[in-house]
């Protein structure tokens, strides 16, 4: 005969186990979507996708020389002089995201809501030559390209969890400097802005069982996905000292 705490045990057991089976990460259709917490479904409005799925990332601590292994999963669409990149970083066992830090030599920060979700946000430029997606720039053809970018960030699942979004397009080649663009180009980051805030399609994951497909991604440069894109990662006081 079985006693109640072994009954209770078994039906906390069924529990996870029905729920563990619904939670789910990867490409439905043109969307990402992750039905585990964060519960989000993540895409680029009127763009086609240009290369989605799953790799590791190599984040460099203080305290160690390795560093922390981070599960990113990606879909970056684009079209013409535009890119636009959403991302799902999975912090290991007791590593945590840290504040999300503005990046250097960005402008307007700010809090801003994208499909119910708060993300932090700045603009900055990017250079394709360490840029983990400098192969996907349309027409490239090997070519240095420089981005103004618009990038989102939030923390989720007691921050073990990262959601980043980005949305990018070809900067002028007359503009040197964010902080201090030429004349006539006042209004350039504002409207850039605009367009960027519009560019996702933010929601809940799907309440009903859909196809995912799963899968790792070649089309993006791992060696150069670091701090600079996911932001940096600490170790949790309790396993650092183990």
């Amino acid at each position: 005969m079985k006693t109640p705490s072994a009954i209770c045990m078994m039906s906390l057991f069924a529990v996870f186990l029905g729920c563990s089976a619904v939670q789910q990460r990867g490409m439905s259709g043109g969307a990402y979507v992750s039905t585990a917490r964060p519960a989000i479904s993540l895409q680029a409005a009127g763009l086609p996708l240009r290369a989605s799925g799953k790799g590791f990332a190599q984040l460099v601590s203080g305290e160690m020389l390795t560093g922390a292994q981070v599960c990113v999963w990606l879909a970056v669409y684009g079209g013409g002089d535009i890119m636009v990149i959403a991302a799902h970083a999975e912090a290991p066992t007791g590593w945590y995201w840290d504040g999300i830090m503005r990046r250097p030599f960005s402008v307007n920060e700010g809090v801003e809501v994208v499909g119910n979700q708060e993300f932090q946000a700045c603009t900055y430029i990017v250079d394709s030559a360490r840029d983990p997606f400098g192969t996907l720039a349309p027409g490239a053809a090997g070519a240095p390209v420089r981005w103004i970018a618009r990038g989102f960030a939030a923390r989720a699942n007691f921050y073990t969890d990262k959601i980043i979004l980005e949305y990018r397009e070809r900067l002028p080649e007359s503009i040197v400097s964010l902080s201090s663009p030429p004349m006539g180009y006042g209004d350039f980051v504002k409207e850039f802005e605009r367009r960027a805030g519009e560019s996702f399609i933010v929601g809940a994951a799907p309440s009903e069982r859909v196809n995912i497909a799963k899968g790792h991604t070649d089309a993006v440069r791992w060696r150069y996905m670091d701090e600079k894109f996911l932001g940096s990662a600490s170790r949790y006081d309790f396993f650092s000292r183990r």
